[in-house]
C-alpha cells in the first residue's frame, strides 16, 4: 500500500465548475513521489505497520468550491484563473458583481471596480457576463499546506499562488522535509516547520 493518497475533485470526469484541467497536475504528483522513493524511504523510519494518519494526502481541486477538502490535505493545490476585464464590451449590467460571492467587484459611478485581493479565480463572473466583458485570465494553483484532522485539526496555510510547473518543484521540497525528517508525527505536522515563505 502507498503511503501517499491523492484526492481529486469531480474535475477529472467533466465538472461544469472546474476553472482547469487536473489530469497533468496528477502525473506531476504521482512522478515526485516515484522520483523521491517515498513509499520505501519512509517505511524506514514508521515501518511496514503503518497508521491512517502516517499517509501523506494531497488534495488536488478544479475550482474554489474545493469538493476534494484541500483545507485538510497536508499538501493541496486548487485551480484558480483571475478575470480578464475588457471594458469596451462592459455594459455596466451588473450580472458578475451579483455572481461574485466574495464581493470582489463593484460597480461605482459608471465604473466596474476589480478588487483582486478577494478574488478566488472561481469563474463565476465571466460565466454569467453575455457580453464577453469578463473572460477567463491565466491559469494558476493556490497552494496550500498542513492541513490535518484529528484530535488537533487544523486548516491548511495558504502560501500563495504558483504555475503549474512549479507544483513538482513544492512538492518535491515537502517530500524530502518528510523524508529527512526522523519523526513519525503527521506529515502536517513534519511540514509546519518547512517555509516557502522565500520562495
Amino acid at each position: 500500500m502507498d503511503l501517499y493518497r491523492i484526492d481529486v475533485c469531480r474535475s477529472m470526469t467533466g465538472c461544469r465548475r472546474a476553472v482547469s484541467e487536473v489530469k497533468n497536475i496528477i502525473k506531476i504528483i504521482e512522478e515526485a513521489f516515484q522520483e523521491t522513493d517515498f513509499n520505501d524511504k519512509r517505511k524506514r523510519v514508521i515501518g511496514e505497520k503503518f497508521k491512517q494518519h502516517h499517509l501523506f494526502k494531497v488534495g488536488v481541486s478544479g475550482c474554489a468550491n474545493c469538493c476534494s477538502q484541500p483545507q485538510i490535505k497536508d499538501f493541496a493545490v486548487v485551480a484558480k484563473r483571475m478575470p480578464v476585464y475588457n471594458k469596451e464590451l462592459c455594459n455596466l449590467c451588473g450580472a458578475c458583481v451579483k455572481a461574485c460571492r466574495e464581493k470582489g467587484l463593484t460597480i461605482v459611478k459608471d465604473k466596474l471596480f476589480f478588487q483582486k485581493s478577494l478574488c478566488l479565480g472561481c469563474g463565476d463572473c465571466w460565466s454569467v457576463c453575455l457580453k464577453g466583458a469578463l473572460k477567463p485570465g491565466e491559469e494558476n494553483w493556490r497552494l496550500l499546506i498542513g492541513g490535518k484532522l484529528g484530535r488537533h485539526p487544523q486548516l491548511a496555510r495558504e502560501i500563495g499562488e504558483i504555475k503549474d510547473v512549479e507544483v513538482k518543484k513544492y512538492l518535491t521540497e515537502a517530500i524530502n522535509h518528510i523524508l529527512n525528517s526522523s519523526s513519525v508525527k503527521r506529515p502536517a505536522d513534519i511540514l509546519s516547520l518547512l517555509d516557502f515563505s522565500e520562495k
